[in-house]
């Protein structure tokens, strides 16, 4: 089944944060009914799973995210964002979902893990029937890979895959190569048609709306998704993750995108 594209912002890491992500979604007109829908991500990786630290500021205590999902009062897609380069990696998203699959609170799961076994992911689909996964197509994963084994690679992963996000950024703010995103749209557009694909890459209020014309203009069609993280935020230091979310840019950012989508 084909899932609606998702206009998506990732980081969240309290209440105040959540509701205010979500307060903006409603003003600006994005639903779960929309041809476009809201998608709020929270950060997850093996290290904060297992209770240790991180400098990282965009990582919410796992303890706290039932709390934040409950926040969100189902008018977004809940999407936990899980990062590890552990083996079972089935058992670790089982242990994520504990407790916030069983009731709604969320089923869907971008994992950013550079090809992700595809026994690991078919089993994740298994234990968790109606969860939608996304692949991440970060620059590790498409790095020496050309259009077709790229497209190729996805498409082995089936019927697991719910999800592909063109995100050579990685939530690093570097914008994306609009040529080679386009052009891998394109080709997993032809050889995986049952995916819903979107793109990441630096998206703020300054440069959302150009940009999707610009995509639009390039594919001819309008059904893709995109996602921001680290272009909604204020930096404290250079190093990766010392930021804060800004709702003023959070603000900007569905606006414009508002203005070209809806």
């Amino acid at each position: 089944m084909i899932v609606k594209p998702y206009l998506g912002i990732t980081g969240p890491v309290n209440i105040n944060e959540t509701r205010a992500i979500c307060k903006e979604f409603s003003e600006v007109g994005f639903s779960m009914e929309g041809i476009h829908i809201p998608m709020l991500g929270f950060l997850v990786s093996y290290k904060t799973l297992n209770q240790k630290t991180t400098e990282n500021k965009r990582y919410p205590p796992v303890n706290t995210l039932p709390e934040l999902l409950q926040a969100t009062e189902g008018k977004v897609l809940t999407m936990i964002h899980y990062n590890s380069r552990e083996a079972s990696l089935s058992n670790q998203v089982a242990q994520v979902f504990d407790g916030i699959y069983e009731n709604g609170l969320c089923r869907a799961i971008q994992l950013n893990i550079v090809w992700p076994e595809i026994g690991q992911v078919a089993r994740i689909k298994e234990q968790h029937p109606e969860m939608q996964i996304v692949f991440q197509a970060s620059h590790k994963a498409m790095d020496g890979k050309n259009l077709i084994q790229i497209a190729q690679g996805i498409k082995a992963y089936g019927d697991s895959l719910s999800y592909v996000l063109i995100d050579p950024s990685g939530g690093r703010g570097i914008p994306f190569d609009l040529e080679s995103s386009v052009a891998i749209y394109l080709e997993l557009r032809e050889k995986c048609p049952d995916l819903t694909i979107g793109f990441a890459g630096g998206f703020t209020g300054e440069n959302v709306a150009p940009r999707l014309r610009e995509i639009i203009q390039q594919i001819g069609e309008n059904n893709f998704g995109i996602d921001a993280e680290g272009g909604l935020r204020d930096k404290i230091t250079s190093s990766y993750g010392d930021d804060l979310l800004n709702i003023e840019k959070v603000r900007g950012y569905l606006q414009s995108a508002s203005s070209v989508l809806q």
